[in-house]
């Protein structure tokens, strides 16, 4: 079903905010221990932390985000809340029907090409798919540069191979603490440069990590123009997501950090910005990388993400309209 795949990359992107959120509530000495529960239940079962390991081969995801119901007002009074009306969104079943290869499997709708785009999508972007494994979260092992340990892909990675980069700045961001994210940063830098726009969330989730570590200083510890620094870089890193072409990775970013101590005037993070894609630019210059096109979001994939609303039923409601 079509919501399998919508909900593999809701996965990965539920993933990457709960370890953003680990990041923002964690100093380098202490630990959150609870950071598991930080919108656990909106998690897929395959990658919610209590999942045993030899559920990830046989369970599907299912989304969990909440459900847009509608009832009609002339049955209002007739039908409880239990047994609400699915009505067809119209945007939603035009983009549906978009693709011409939709079959019935399961319950509901299967598009082969929908979800070659997806996959193609995400892939080149760097939103690869994730698993829980003996507690732990890491990229699900599904290429050769997935078997290699920590040391080996560093290696590699110094060689220049950019698949093991950005495999490398993947792994050291899912482990979560801030060492390893203090050690993720340049191959994060080298992965972005490479085109895999969804490590700018690396960026971002050390820059809150800072943040939050310089606004707990007292005293005369406290830093004020440090955190002014830090906030400013932070949201150029936002507006920079877009200007790569990533509008998911910069409304990833957003949730990190709602609330800053300064306010900036719109110039002053254009010119940030500006800053980090020239920093960019002169590292593909420098070591020769040639920008590649990426496939585009699947404009239904987009809708689905921005209503935050759980396809299920709607998608079916699409199929029940045409054959009704």
């Amino acid at each position: 079903m079509t919501n399998k795949i919508i909900a593999l990359l809701t996965a990965v992107v539920i993933a990457l905010a709960v370890l953003a959120y680990k990041l923002s509530t964690a100093s380098r000495d202490e630990v959150v221990e609870d950071t598991a529960t930080f919108e656990a239940e909106k998690m897929p079962d395959t990658l919610r932390p209590d999942a045993q390991p030899d559920q990830h081969d046989d369970v599907q995801p299912t989304i969990t985000t909440p459900e847009v119901t509608h009832t009609s007002s002339d049955a209002t009074d007739d039908v409880s809340n239990d047994s609400e009306v699915k009505l067809p969104d119209e945007k939603l079943c035009q983009l549906i029907h978009e693709y011409d290869d939709w079959y019935p499997k399961g319950e509901g709708y299967e598009s082969e090409t929908f979800m070659s785009e997806i996959r193609a999508w995400a892939f080149s972007r760097g939103y690869f798919e994730t698993e829980y494994s003996q507690g732990n979260l890491g990229i699900k092992k599904q290429s050769d540069y997935d078997f290699y340990e920590i040391d080996d892909l560093e290696t590699m990675a110094q060689a220049g191979d950019s698949m093991a980069n950005v495999r490398l700045a993947y792994r050291l961001y899912l482990k979560g603490d801030e060492d390893n994210m203090e050690r993720a940063q340049p191959y994060c830098d080298r992965a972005i440069a490479d085109g895999y726009t969804a490590l700018v969330m690396c960026k971002t989730s050390y820059l809150t990590t800072q943040i939050y570590r310089e606004r707990r200083k007292e005293g005369e510890e406290a830093n004020p123009e440090q955190v002014k620094a830090l906030e400013l870089e932070y949201l150029a890193w936002q507006q920079a997501s877009k200007l790569l072409g990533d509008d998911l990775g910069s409304r990833l970013a957003e949730g990190m950090l709602p609330e800053q101590e300064h306010e900036f005037e719109k110039h002053a993070i254009e010119q940030k910005t500006k800053s980090l894609i020239s920093d960019i630019d002169a590292q593909r210059l420098r070591l020769g990388i040639v920008e590649r096109e990426h496939p585009p979001i699947p404009k239904l994939l987009t809708y689905v993400l921005e209503e935050e609303t759980n396809p299920e039923d709607v998608f079916k409601s699409c199929f029940d309209k045409e054959q009704g």
